[in-house]
Parts: structure tokens; C-alpha cells; sequence
């Protein structure tokens, strides 16, 4: 019997459920007479949690005119669902860390996320989506498939990567050729299964090709979008890509057409992210050595 990604999911939902934590906050958030003292007090019993939720929005990526200095105040002025997203990114950083190197370059691979996440949620505000702050998520776990990949199925993904080396097949043709899906079903199954809104699995589903999203195909290509910003972002900050920026260009401004937004719009957006990359990048990866 072929598997799908709900048979896989189901599988392996002992190794990738998310914590008590951050199911009582999920809880709450949905219960209408919550208040943000309700929800401190959970995210207090993790003291380590408490300690990232607050160095997250004294970063650069809330810019925050005065310092907020208690878990309470934090809950109050960013609001609730912006700290259900942050602490789902939190817990999905926490769940892979101890994927082995030989696997899976994780500071790369988070680093790559944030910045995907960050362009997502950059993109969003300057298209005007509704409540496009969610997709902040979608673009940070845009490819967490792939992990579930190397942490489940490392033997059948040698036959993947060895796929792609031998007869050149591209990761999707790869994936599919062995597993019958690819990295963006599996992600966008897991990010379902976890109770995402509607708005970030779909938008993860369709990620590879948004006109065939019947639904959210606007979210989807923010997404496919600020992955390539976020690689832009990547090149420049890691890998000393400098030899990127005509084709990044040229990106840029297909990415402002098909947005609709005026051809100069994006031009500048990858070196305007770059300080909240870094910055969040080390909150949710601490001790990090990634070299920028």
C-alpha cells in the first residue's frame, strides 16, 4: 500500500507532538475569557521559554520604542496570537535539535526559515493581507517536511539523494519518485495535524506551485516568495554572495509584478530584514556558529 502524508504524520506523531506548554497556551488563546495574566502564568512554569518570548520582543523584529521587561506585558502589547506564533517556532526549533550534522546543517537550515519567515510576514504587510503577521510561521517552517524526512525515513532519503546525484532529478522529483509526496505535502500534514489555521498549511502545501491552490493561493505565493528572498538573505549574510545581486534583482522585481506591487517595491527588502534575521535567528537558536 502506498503511504501518504497522513499515514506518515500518524506514524510519527509520539516523535513530533508538540509539548504540554505550548498545548495549554493553544488552549487558552481559544478560550474567550482568557487573559494575558492566565497565559503569563503558563509560560512561567518554562523558564526558558519566558526568558526567549522576551528577548523576541526587544528585538528588532517588534521594535519596541521601550523596553518590555515582564511576561505579562509582553502577552499584552503583542497580543495573542502573535505569542501562540512565537511559541510554536520556539517548540519546532526545540523538537529537531538533535538531528545529526551529517543529516541536516540545522543552523543553515533555521537560519534559511527565519529568514523566509521574516520576508513572509514583510511581504504580507506591504500586500495588505489580512492578518498576514500568521504567515510569519508558514515561511519559518516552510520546509519542515524535509526534516521529518531525515529524522523518519534517513534510509529511504539516501535513495533520494542519490536520485538526484545520479540522474539529476530535482528534490520534488526525487522525494516523489521514492515517497510518493514531497517535502511540502509532509510539512503542510504536520503543520495541519498541529492545528495550524488553514491560512499557513495550505499556504506550506502549495508553496512549490500556488495557481494550484484553490484556497489562500495569494498566502502560498508569499510563501514561495520569501523563501527565495530569504536564500537571498542567506547568500548574502553567510555566504558572501555578492555575485547574487543582478539575478536578485531580477527576482525582486518579478516578485513585485506578481504581487502586484510598483516594480521597485522589493528592492531593497533583503537588507532591510537582515538585522531582525540575525537577531531572532539567535534567540531561537542560541550558541549558534553561523558565521555573518
Amino acid at each position: 500500500m502506498t503511504m501518504t502524508p497522513q499515514d506518515l504524520i500518524k506514524e510519527t506523531e509520539h516523535l513530533f507532538s508538540l509539548p504540554d506548554v505550548a498545548l495549554r497556551v493553544n488552549q487558552l488563546i481559544d478560550e474567550p475569557s482568557t487573559r494575558p495574566a492566565d497565559l503569563a502564568e503558563v509560560i512561567l512554569y518554562d523558564p526558558a521559554l519566558s526568558a526567549r518570548l522576551l528577548r523576541l520582543v526587544n528585538s528588532a523584529y517588534y521594535a519596541r520604542p521601550c523596553p518590555i521587561e515582564t511576561v505579562t506585558q509582553a502577552i499584552s502589547l503583542i497580543g495573542f496570537r502573535p505569542l501562540r506564533d512565537l511559541i510554536l517556532a520556539t517548540f519546532a526549533v526545540e523538537m529537531f535539535r538533535g538531528l545529526p550534522p551529517e543529516k541536516v546543517n540545522m543552523e543553515r537550515f533555521w537560519f534559511h526559515g527565519v529568514a523566509t519567515g521574516i520576508a513572509a510576514r514583510e511581504l504580507s504587510k506591504r500586500r495588505g493581507v489580512r492578518e498576514g503577521e500568521r504567515l510569519f510561521l508558514g515561511g519559518l517552517l516552510h520546509s519542515i517536511g524535509k526534516l521529518v524526512f531525515f529524522s523518519y525515513c534517513a534510509d529511504d532519503y539516501a535513495e533520494v539523494l542519490r536520485l538526484i546525484d545520479d540522474e539529476r532529478l530535482s528534490v520534488i522529483e526525487a522525494e516523489e519518485r521514492v515517497f510518493g509526496f514531497n517535502f511540502a505535502d509532509l510539512g503542510a500534514e504536520l503543520l495541519r495535524a498541529w492545528r495550524f489555521p488553514e491560512s499557513i498549511w495550505k499556504a506550506v502545501a502549495y508553496q512549490l506551485d500556488p495557481d494550484q491552490a484553490s484556497d489562500y493561493r495569494l498566502e502560498a505565493l508569499i510563501v514561495q516568495g520569501a523563501e527565495q528572498v530569504g536564500g537571498i538573505v542567506q547568500s548574502t549574510a553567510i555566504d558572501g554572495g555578492e555575485a547574487l545581486a543582478t539575478s536578485a534583482s531580477d527576482y525582486l522585481k518579478g516578485l513585485a509584478e506578481r504581487l502586484g506591487l510598483p516594480a521597485d517595491a522589493l528592492d531593497e527588502l533583503p537588507g532591510d530584514i537582515s538585522l531582525q534575521v540575525v537577531e531572532v535567528f539567535e534567540i531561537l537558536v542560541p550558541g549558534a556558529s553561523v558565521v555573518y
